[in-house]
């Protein structure tokens, strides 16, 4: 049985077997992927979820339940539910930018705009869940050495990174910080500053902005507004 709530992009809720050809299996309950268009058959989910998990071996797969959900893609890795559904680049641009949306650069970040132009995005989608703040596990799966890591917490109003977190993203070579969140005095934003990484707070519209392939534009004003420097973010897809 299927179903559809919400609104976004199609993700899919399953519960599965993985059999190897050498002996042994895996389960999964309450897995979720995301997908290219609005519907998938259990031969195709299957196979997704082994390119999803790197799997070698496999014998078969066989999709016991799922559930077809409206909601943002997560950025699950090589699902094909990044670009357009013909595999053609689906090229735009999305304004990021809000009425609270603010640049910090520390001491020791680069002083003009070559740091935070056209970075590659890992996007970090935590909007949804129970505690929407980034730690050392969420940030996992991802290489940030590079890019911008934008945290989407869907609670403007918290934290959105631990200290051990932000420390991380410093260690590995993260470009620049950013997120919905408008929370600037913390542990986390401290240690950033700290590491001299910049950081983007107070972005919006971040349900738009695709699970990958997107490049992030923070082009700050020419003179800063309220407590901070006042920027214009905007994320080119395609």
């Amino acid at each position: 049985m299927t179903t559809a709530t919400g609104a976004g992009q199609w993700r899919v809720d399953f519960d599965a077997e993985v059999v190897f050809s050498n002996g042994g299996s895996l389960r999964t309950e309450g897995f979720r992927l995301d997908i290219p268009g609005d519907d998938i058959d259990d031969a195709e989910l299957g196979e997704l979820l082994v390119r999803h998990l790197g799997l070698l071996m496999v014998g078969g797969t066989t999709i016991s339940r799922k559930e077809l959900i409206r909601e943002p893609h997560k950025g699950s890795r090589n699902t094909g539910a990044a670009g357009a559904e013909d595999g053609a680049p689906d090229r735009r641009t999305v304004d990021l930018t809000g009425p609270g949306t603010r640049l910090d650069r520390p001491a020791g970040a680069p002083e003009d705009i070559g740091g935070l132009v056209d970075l590659p995005v890992v996007l970090v989608r935590l909007a949804g869940t129970a505690e929407p703040v980034a730690d050392r596990l969420a940030l996992a799966p991802f290489e940030p050495a590079g890019h911008a890591v934008v945290v989407h917490t869907g609670r403007p109003d918290g934290p959105y990174l631990t200290p051990d977190a932000a420390l991380l993203l410093a260690g590995r070579g993260a470009a620049l910080v950013a997120t919905d969140s408008v929370e600037r005095d913390s542990p986390a934003a401290k240690a950033l500053a700290e590491a001299g990484v910049p950081t983007v707070t107070g972005l919006t519209g971040l349900t738009d902005l695709p699970a990958a392939g997107a490049r992030l534009h923070a082009v700050p004003h020419p003179a800063g507004h309220g407590d901070g420097d006042g920027a214009r973010v905007y994320g080119v897809t395609g």
